[in-house]
């Protein structure tokens, strides 16, 4: 028997706890719960049923952003530079042909005659699959010439690159893993799939292959669990957008000219959908993923990006809560927190039902989030749905407020989330059901990410005389009544039991951050992260011990850059000797041979004595004193720049001046090259092989690459 209430809060947030819900017109977009698409994603399919035989054109990206787009009909491959656009945003540069020849090394003068998908691997080696030569051609996109040819026992369909590793598709069915050097190496194919058009590999190596492609049966299949599967009407093209640990992969699914391009999300077995992206002028043949994220697909005017569609949402629809479990029976509960987007025109309301057992026979059944199956959860007996009777008599549906007050403890809403509040209303009870009403527009829908409620309510009730609250209608009132200041005062005790972590730098929260460095007398940019202001101000006493020195100022930047840095006194350089270096700091000098106290300094020629600066007075040996040069060992923006110039300016000792350095910003053998301090001399990975007409040779490029290794024999053998 508990003689202390146990105190604490129950949560509902992400899938493991959604997906133990019951949705009745609502989704589940990867962890948050928003109102179902309204019919199907594209809207109206200008099509009919009509399938598409336009024939398919797979496109592939290089590491240069260029767009390799072949045209089957006229046997050529041809490409675009991607990252080229008007304001508009559209890719306003016309094609340029792919010129292909054959390299020296490769037997025949055979090139691909009809190129109908494509794949670039990580050393920029183009696939071109020919189901007409029955083979695989690889092309030096470089050198513009044929490096190998790969023949197959029946036609390659398609390619898909995951890894290092190139696969192809073929229409024995089979397909077989492909890399540079090697040979072929054929893959299983189960007997449940009799052929298949187009393929795709994830990261986790399943493989998904879409069969009758175009048609009304279209469907999408994996090799390694032809269990799993999802139908696809009309599907043309299918790629991989993204993959996340979480969340799982993200499937864009092409369909005909003239619809919109169809997303799902797949979290182990379960397909979860997504909003559609807009393609207008989509030929039907093809799709890749760019460079930088986005869907690209040809068009009669070139290339072009798919856009994010308008999704038609259900007007209204319910969230079913499991139990949650207070352990304390007769429990009150107190205030309910959610974490919500309710964009203007929706609205979230929500229902409160409590009991304390779970003896009930009548639980709402579990359906899924639209568009998915019913996933499988550990013992469900533990979390059951509310009573289907107790849910019938339920009438009375309370609003959700919102509360936009500052808490510098407690948890803070997501970024485009808000928190909103209220109290439970609901009779005793050790268990607590939640239902969510969610009400959108035909555009519009609310966004639930979490909820959490509070046990046991607030106790400032029985501080009153027992007269005011002995009627149950009273208790109830002054209980609701006084859950607004008892929350206040119990967040301003949380602040106060917890306000020594105002004071700790890596705890304290970001708010407060500029406050805690004005007790040190440190002003820091607002251009300075939260991390490198957390750690300014920890070290700060130490670092002022040490204002306007060596290893302080260093220090200092390192904090503001998390990069290295280097600084160089120019005095240590007279003579263009190094400290460190003793040969070169060491006095050669024999005072009266070749030495000379005081007078300008100058080299002596034929003609006579060249003395440098002798108009202005000889040279100014204070060129050299209080003089210093800092590197940082990174590449920076104009802003972080100015934020270290402006460091070094405070912290700086006086009546110096100094110069700052980038590692992007170029060196100059005497100038702003040392050897040893600012540079080494060895190998380096920061250097690209050249492409004509797309880099400049002594920027960072090297002209030129190796070739396939064939071996001694002339033969293929394997990589360098």
């Amino acid at each position: 028997m508990r003689l202390i209430p146990d105190n604490g809060t129950v949560l509902m947030r992400g899938q493991p706890h959604w997906l133990r819900c019951a949705f009745q017109q609502t989704a589940l977009v990867d962890d948050i719960v928003t109102l179902a698409p309204a019919g199907a994603e594209g809207g109206e399919e200008p099509g009919g049923e009509e399938p598409f035989t336009g024939g398919f054109a797979g496109m592939a990206f290089d590491s240069h952003c260029r767009l390799f787009h072949p045209v089957p009909g006229e046997g050529r491959v041809e490409y675009v530079l991607w990252g080229r656009e008007s304001r508009l945003a559209v890719h306003d540069t016309q094609p340029r042909p792919f010129e292909l020849s054959v390299a020296d090394e490769v037997e025949g003068e055979e090139l691909p005659q009809q190129p109908v998908a494509l794949a670039c691997d990580e050393r920029d080696y183009l696939y071109i699959a020919d189901p007409a030569a029955k083979a695989v051609w690889l092309a030096d996109t470089w050198q513009q010439e044929i490096a190998r040819r790969v023949d197959f026992p029946s036609r390659p369909l398609d390619l898909a690159r995951q890894g290092d590793g190139v696969y192809v598709l073929l229409d024995a069915p089979g397909w077989m893993r492909l890399a540079p050097c090697d040979e072929p190496e054929a893959l299983p194919w189960p007997e449940e799939v009799e052929d298949a058009h187009r393929l795709v590999v994830t990261a986790d190596g399943r493989a998904f292959v879409l069969c009758d492609a175009g048609t009304a049966d279209a469907e999408v299949v994996c090799l390694q669990e032809p269990a799993l599967r999802l139908e696809t009407p009309f599907c043309t093209d299918l790629l991989v957008a993204e993959e996340h640990a979480e969340f799982g992969a993200l499937f864009v699914f092409a369909r005909r000219p003239g619809e919109d391009f169809v997303r799902r999300r797949l979290k182990g077995r379960g397909w979860a959908p997504l909003t559609g992206l807009y393609a207008p002028q989509y030929d039907g043949r093809g799709i890749a993923r760019a460079p930088d994220g986005r869907i690209a697909y040809w068009s009669a005017r070139g290339p072009r990006h798919a856009a994010p569609a308008r999704t038609q949402y259900e007007r209204s629809g319910w969230l079913f809560g499991f139990a949650l479990d207070s352990g304390l029976d007769q429990n009150r509960w107190g205030a309910l927190s959610v974490e919500a987007c309710i964009p203007d025109g929706t609205r979230i309301r929500f229902h409160a039902l409590t009991r304390d057992d779970l003896d009930f026979g009548d639980p709402l059944p579990r359906t899924p989030p639209a568009g998915q199956d019913v996933a499988e959860i550990a013992q469900p007996t533990v979390t059951p749905l509310p009573s289907m009777l107790a849910w019938q008599y339920e009438e009375t549906g309370w609003e959700l407020y919102r509360d936009d007050a500052v808490r510098l403890a407690g948890p803070k809403a997501a970024p485009g989330y808000a928190r909103y509040e209220a109290p439970v209303h609901a009779p005793p009870g050790r268990y607590l059901w939640l239902v969510f009403e969610l009400t959108g527009t035909k555009s519009k829908t609310p966004r639930l990410r979490s909820a959490r409620a509070a046990y046991p309510g607030h106790t400032l009730l029985r501080q009153l005389p027992r007269t005011l609250w002995r009627d149950p209608e009273a208790e109830d009132f002054l209980h609701r009544y006084l859950m607004s200041p008892a929350a206040m005062l119990a967040e301003w005790g949380d602040v106060s039991q917890t306000r020594q972590r105002l004071l700790n730098p890596r705890g304290a929260p970001a708010e407060v951050l500029d406050w805690l460095a004005s007790f040190l007398g440190l002003a820091m940019d607002h251009c300075w992260s939260e991390r490198a202001r957390r750690q300014m101000i920890e070290e700060a006493a130490r670092l002022f011990r040490g204002r306007g020195t060596l290893w302080s100022l260093r220090r200092m930047l390192e904090i503001l850059t998390g990069a290295q840095v280097l600084i160089l006194e120019k005095f240590r350089t007279r003579g263009g000797g190094v400290i460190g270096n003793p040969e070169a700091t060491s006095s050669q000098a024999v005072l009266g041979v070749g030495f000379r106290v005081g007078g300008a300094i100058g080299e002596v020629s034929e003609v006579g004595l060249d003395v440098p600066g002798a108009d202005d007075g000889g040279i100014q040996f204070d060129q050299y004193a209080h003089r210093f040069t800092v590197t940082i060992v990174a590449s920076m923006s104009e802003e972080q720049l100015r934020c270290a110039r402006q460091l070094v300016e405070v912290h700086k000792p006086a009546h110096t001046m100094f110069d700052l350095c980038t590692a992007d910003a170029g060196t100059r053998v005497g100038v702003g090259l040392h050897i040893g301090l600012a540079s080494v001399v060895g190998d380096s990975s920061g250097f690209e092989q050249a492409v004509v007409g797309d880099s400049v040779l002594g920027k960072g490029y090297l002209l030129g690459r190796p070739g396939l290794d064939r071996g001694p024999d002339g033969g293929q053998g394997g990589c360098p």
